[in-house]
């Protein structure tokens, strides 16, 4: 670390320094002091504050400062060279010093010890900053340490043990923690602490393995109130660097040794026989499949000879001429692979293949593999015809379409019902999206019925959808579908199995049966209503309640004739309660200003006493059809209210939907007419029979008698 050389002649000679002197310009510091410990400092250069982190002056108007600088390990050392020297030499050494910030420096001192003028011993020369030197050199022996205990078959314990001692070496931290996962943590402290400060600033990075997995860390600490140098910041990152190198080649060291053991229990617990041969034909290596599936004689394949081992199994295959050919081409071509299938006078099956064996890119010899697959092709075949049956079935089903879909719900198989119930041929809807078999637009498509299905048989396995689809002409047809996710063994979906069957009949069936229950259902609450009221208004509250809600009608209307006068009388409008009133508002207050013997609608009924349907309003001739219009009204029926054949009303209704005309929608409203115009005749003879009794008694003089008969 120090050598001394002979006497230096012209220290006392040397130039002042200053600010412009070259040691300065260099970053040197050049200096002057007494040698030993109880020596002082009799001059210094500007530079020595950027080098040691003090003025020049303090070095030299505190004499004790110097040696608590030094670091405590080099500190005997350092003294006891500089007691040592002798006159007229030149020394050079390396060692630490601790600057009052922190960091840790490494000084290369150059310097003469002398006489001075006045005949003073003194060392006169300068320091250097020779810290990243050392670092570098520090860090690259570790380096070398890890790579040369790697070579060994030492643990990772054993390999990394010293590598927290050297992080601190290279660094000013006074401690260093390594953490691997599955060892204890690894502290090593520099030798002037006792344990690692808890309020010490630190400087950290993560190891990872490989495969980017976390496996630990490495912390430098610092004195409290030291920040970490920053070009001590990549430190933590080498050392846990060095950490995922010993991971990874301790690893790759023990995969290396289990190899060979794998390899032999891989070959003996494999279920095809391996025969291995040299590049001169001699047998290299097999297993004991090899010898079963053949039945050899082990000693004939401890002789080794392959060409003999060939000569005793000829005798077991039907065609042994075609054996032996192909294995001389083979032995002709060794960098040749083959795969072919040895049909056995037994009917056993096997399948060989045959590679050539390579080490560092030569073919030194050839693998044979041999595997039975006779139970394989037995299974093989059954499949194949009960495929092939199931095909011929699904082909032959005329009343239902069996198809199969790709996984983004492409049609890639059709049969015949498809065919009968879609009108596709096979050439043309092979390739189309599910979504052409239902009635939706292209806009549609992505939110619309077929994509729910897809959506509902990927999550439940299975969807059902009952609805209107489309023929290829573009008629619909009412159809159930069952889509069902079609997934491999591993779970990843490869297609969609659809099912859809015509029921236009049996729904328009059903939609009858269930229209005609609501039919006498409403029937029956008319009837109920007209029988339990007690006035004509009464009657009509629920009536037109059910009335609406059956024929899907929005707004009724109601006209009375009055029996006094003859003339006929708004008396009552409903609209429905999901139904927005103002929509109408303008045409109910329009309709109500105007005479209803003036309205074309109820008088037209009167006249023909007989239901009047008008699916589709012509174009507005009236203030009052323009104002139906702006309403939205599509469809407008009128019945009459009959009593005996004398007209007692009319029943008006609204919709802004088409309204085809409905035979059952007219039986509820000629019904509800039938029992209206009861609760009319009921009502007009209660109102007679109470004219009548005031009559009688107004004459018999009893006008203030025991009976009160109330006007109606």
């Amino acid at each position: 670390m120090s050598r001394t050389e002979g006497a230096y002649e012209g220290w006392s000679r040397r130039p002042r320094t200053g600010a412009a002197s070259l040691d300065h310009r260099l970053g040197i510091a050049v200096y002057v002091a007494e040698p030993g410990p109880v020596g002082e400092w009799l001059h210094v250069s500007p530079a020595i504050e950027e080098i040691l982190g003090v003025p020049p002056a303090a070095l030299i108007e505190d004499r004790d400062l110097w040696l608590t600088l030094i670091h405590p390990e080099d500190r005997d050392d350092l003294m006891g060279t500089e007691v040592e020297l002798e006159l007229d030499t030149r020394v050079r050494q390396q060692y630490r010093v601790l600057r009052p910030d922190g960091r840790v420096v490494w000084l290369l001192d150059d310097a003469v010890f002398a006489r001075s003028g006045d005949g003073q011993a003194v060392m006169d020369g300068y320091l250097v900053d020779v810290t990243h030197q050392r670092r570098a050199e520090r860090m690259l022996a570790a380096q070398a340490m890890i790579v040369e205990r790697l070579a060994g078959a030492g643990s990772l314990g054993e390999v990394v043990a010293d590598l927290p001692t050297a992080a601190i070496a290279a660094t000013s931290a006074v401690a260093c923690t390594l953490e691997v996962d599955g060892l204890p943590p690894r502290v090593a402290l520099r030798s002037d602490v006792d344990a690692v400060p808890s309020h010490g600033r630190s400087s950290d990075a993560e190891i990872h393995t490989d495969d980017g997995t976390r496996g630990g860390r490495v912390v430098l600490t610092y004195p409290p109130g030291v920040d970490p140098p920053a070009d001590e910041l990549d430190v933590p990152a080498w050392a846990a660097g060095l950490v995922a190198l010993a991971l990874t080649r301790i690893a790759e060291r023990e995969r290396a040794v289990t190899s060979f053991a794998l390899l032999t229990a891989t070959l003996e617990s494999t279920v095809d026989g391996i025969l291995v041969v040299d590049r001169e034909g001699r047998i290299a290596g097999h297993n004991a499949r090899f010898v079963s599936m053949w039945g050899l004689d082990p000693a004939l394949l401890a002789a080794g000879d392959d060409a003999k081992v060939i000569a005793s199994v000829l005798g077991q295959l039907r065609e042994p001429d075609s054996f032996l050919d192909s294995v001389r081409a083979l032995y002709d071509s060794p960098e040749e692979t083959s795969f072919d299938e040895l049909l056995f006078v037994d009917g056993r099956v096997f399948e060989r293949y045959s590679q050539p064996q390579w080490v560092d890119g030569e073919a030194v010899g050839r693998v044979w593999s041999f595997r039975d697959v006779t139970e394989n092709r037995r299974l093989q075949d059954e499949v194949r015809e009960r495929e092939a049956n199931l095909d011929r079935m699904v082909d032959q089903v005329s009343d239902y379409s069996i198809v199969n879909l790709d996984p983004e719900g492409r049609v890639v198989t059709w049969n015949r019902g498809a065919a009968r119930i879609k009108h596709y041929t096979e050439a043309e809807i092979i390739g189309q999206d599910l979504a052409v078999f239902f009635p939706e637009s292209e806009d549609e498509r992505e939110s619309g019925r077929a994509a729910g299905l897809l959506k509902r048989a990927v999550d439940e396995g299975r969807a059902r959808d009952d609805g209107w689809c489309l023929r290829r002409d573009g008629d619909q047809f009412w159809a159930t579908t069952v889509l069902t996710a079609l997934l491999d063994d591993d779970g990843v979906l490869r297609g969609f199995g659809l099912v859809m069957q015509d029921t236009t009949e049996r729904h328009a069936a059903q939609q009858a049966l269930e229209r005609r229950a609501r039919t006498l259902a409403v029937l029956g609450t008319i009837a109920t209503v007209a029988n339990s009221a007690t006035s004509i208004g009464d009657a009509l509250d629920a009536a037109l309640v059910a009335v609406c809600d059956h024929g899907r009608w929005e707004v009724a209307h109601v006209y009375l004739v009055d029996d006094v006068t003859g003339e006929l009388r708004h008396h009552v409008w409903h609209v429905g309660v999901e139904v927005d009133r103002s929509t109408f508002s303008e045409l109910i207050a329009e309709t109500g200003a105007v005479a209803a013997d003036d309205l074309a609608m109820p008088a037209h009924v009167l006249t023909a006493r007989r239901t009047v349907w008008v699916q589709d309003l012509p174009e507005p001739t009236t203030p009052l059809e323009e104002t139906a219009r702006r309403a939205g009204v599509v469809s407008v029926s009128g019945v009459p209210v009959l009593v005996g054949s004398e007209p007692a009303g009319v029943l008006e209704f609204y919709s802004t939907v088409r309204h085809p005309y409905d035979n059952d929608a007219e039986l509820v409203m000629r019904h509800l007419g039938a029992q209206l115009a009861r609760v009319v005749e009921r009502e007009r003879a209660e109102r007679h029979s109470a004219a009548l009794a005031r009559e009688v008694s107004r004459l018999s003089g009893d006008v203030e008698g025991t009976l009160n008969y109330p006007e109606i």
